[in-house]
């Protein structure tokens, strides 16, 4: 690598979207905790009035129940993605009643930790316990935002995570003279709408389905976890501290369900979906992350049938080490990002999701930003991984 340059700045040629993981020494990475239960998905008996049998006992393929589809269609939908994104991205005040509107999430930004606040609020208000996780990049102390609904005496936990952060640094910016000049993440507008606002607003739209689901009497059986991660842009930060931590207190992780771009449909193309379930850890996580996968890629139809499905795995998968997931597989533990159309074909077919990559021009008026369709892409992992903690 040269020197001096930000690991964030290095792409591998044709690698677009994505990053090289940032390296955090640890030896604890030998152990790989997650192995001890990545030996295979299973299923628990949900609980509350009207619940369903298990998915085991029943269809055994961890299909959602009617019931949990109906509830992710009516709580997961475009309108509360639109008004969730909005808010983290400039196009309506962060917070209602108040003047402040966000102009970027870097990591860098004076907004990031505002928008930690605001979301943070936010779940504390749906009855959820809330935790901001710290850890420090480059002297600036960053939080994750992670709420739960704990379950005593859960044999583990399901996580539905996205990453909080944006960036604009594949924009052209000028100096007052007009010439060229490289990406401020200190002051450049980064509204970072689709990269993850979408994914974002897609826990938050999971974390009021749950909490509508709870006051209706229903009750998983393993603990379920709402997390929004910082610095992914950054290589990855804020997640592989947050695994290291999770990994350390010897928590037990059923799967992991990462939303990374969820919105982003250029006009005129069938809507495609990707479920990445690549690894560059070999072992049981490989094995467990695919069967993860396979159960979003079974969830989808039932939720719109026109929607097709890319799933990717092993070394070839184009997402391998490239969104927060990946600090879970380094842990042994099974993990799947999903998200839209964002890379090219073997047969070098374009994907169809944002052209707007890591630019200013990443907004909710963007004509790619479909919230139709990331509620579609929401509601199958919001359904998946509900049916996985057994409702």
């Amino acid at each position: 690598m040269p020197a001096g340059i930000p690991i964030e700045d290095i792409h591998l040629p044709g690698a677009k979207p994505g990053h090289i993981e940032r390296l955090l020494p640890d030896p604890a990475l030998l152990t790989r905790p997650g192995e001890t239960s990545a030996g295979g998905v299973t299923f628990r008996s949900a609980a509350g009035p009207g619940s369903p049998a298990s998915t085991a006992e029943s269809a055994g393929d961890g299909r959602p129940s009617a019931w949990t589809i109906a509830a992710v269609q009516s709580t997961v939908t475009p309108d509360v993605l639109r008004d969730h994104v909005a808010r983290i991205s400039g196009a309506a005040p962060l917070v209602e009643g108040e003047p402040l509107r966000v102009r970027s999430r870097d990591a860098s930004a004076e907004d990031n930790p505002r928008v930690v606040e605001a979301l943070a609020r936010r779940l504390s208000d749906l009855g959820l316990t809330v935790r901001l996780h710290p850890f420090r990049w480059r002297g600036r102390q960053l939080f994750n935002v992670e709420a739960e609904h704990g379950v005593a005496g859960a044999d583990s936990a399901v996580l539905i995570t996205a990453h909080l952060d944006s960036t604009a640094s594949g924009g052209d910016f000028v100096d007052e003279s007009g010439e060229p000049r490289p990406y401020d993440p200190a002051v450049d507008p980064a509204p970072g709408a689709d990269d993850d606002g979408s994914g974002t607003a897609g826990v938050m739209a999971a974390a009021e389905c749950l909490s509508a689901l709870l006051a209706d009497g229903r009750a998983p059986v393993r603990t379920v976890r709402f997390v929004l991660f910082n610095a992914e842009e950054q290589g990855l930060v804020g997640s592989k501290f947050y695994a290291r931590a999770a990994a350390a207190a010897g928590d037990r992780i059923a799967g992991v369900f990462q939303m990374d771009m969820i919105a982003g449909l250029q006009q005129g193309n069938m809507p495609t979906v990707e479920i990445h379930t690549g690894s560059s850890v070999p072992g049981p996580v490989v094995a467990a992350s695919d069967a993860l996968g396979g159960l979003v890629a079974r969830t989808l139809p039932a939720i719109d049938a026109e929607v097709t499905v890319q799933q990717l795995t092993g070394l070839t998968d184009p997402a391998v080490g490239r969104s927060d997931h990946a600090s879970f597989h380094e842990r042994g533990w099974a993990a799947v990002a999903v998200s839209e159309d964002l890379f090219a074909t073997p047969d070098g077919l374009p994907g169809t999701g944002t052209r707007q990559y890591h630019t200013p021009g990443d907004t909710l008026l963007d004509q790619d930003h479909s919230t139709q369709f990331a509620a579609t892409i929401a509601r199958s992992v919001t359904a998946t991984a509900l049916t996985l903690a057994g409702l």
